[in-house]
């Protein structure tokens, strides 16, 4: 299932007023990489347990943020807040308290209604953030189709 979007969720959509959610969701984060970052107002927490890191993320009200491509399924958390999140399989709405599974090559535009913190957990014994990302993160959806991966509609939560 393929979802467009047009000019109403991502401003920077062709002159046609619609762009596919990969088009436009990279797009829009070329264009948020040349503003001041918001992300410097968002909290990161990194938390490590054996077999397990956890990276939580307090994001204020009103904040936009484009996630990452993710490689591997991994837990999600929201344990405080509301937000609203645009992945390529539609718009969706999460209230905490929510847990659920992000699956392969989920990426997101989400946008805090609420102050939110936000968690992520991914299997590994490794502690070293570089070395993490790298194992974890796609830099692109060519990448994670090189790797034989991709995304899956599975996404638990609210339609809005």
């Amino acid at each position: 299932m393929e979802v467009t979007y047009g000019a109403e969720f991502f401003p920077l959509a062709q002159p046609s007023g619609e762009l596919t959610f990969r088009e436009g969701i990279m797009q829009l984060q070329e264009y948020m990489q040349t503003l001041e970052s918001t992300l410097e107002n968002c909290t990161l927490r990194h938390i490590f347990a054996p077999g397990s890191y956890a990276r939580e993320m307090t994001i204020p009200k009103g904040t936009l943020i484009i996630g990452k491509i993710h490689k591997h399924a991994h837990l999600n958390i929201i344990s405080k807040g509301k937000v609203r999140v645009a992945t390529e399989f539609g718009p969706i709405y999460f209230e905490a308290p929510h847990t659920f599974v992000s699956e392969v090559g989920t990426k997101r535009a989400v946008y805090a209604l609420e102050d939110t913190i936000w968690t992520t957990i991914h299997v590994t014994e490794e502690t070293d953030l570089a070395k993490i990302e790298d194992y974890v993160i796609a830099k692109s959806y060519e990448e994670l189709e090189a790797l034989g991966l991709s995304p899956s509609a599975k996404i638990e939560g609210v339609m809005p």
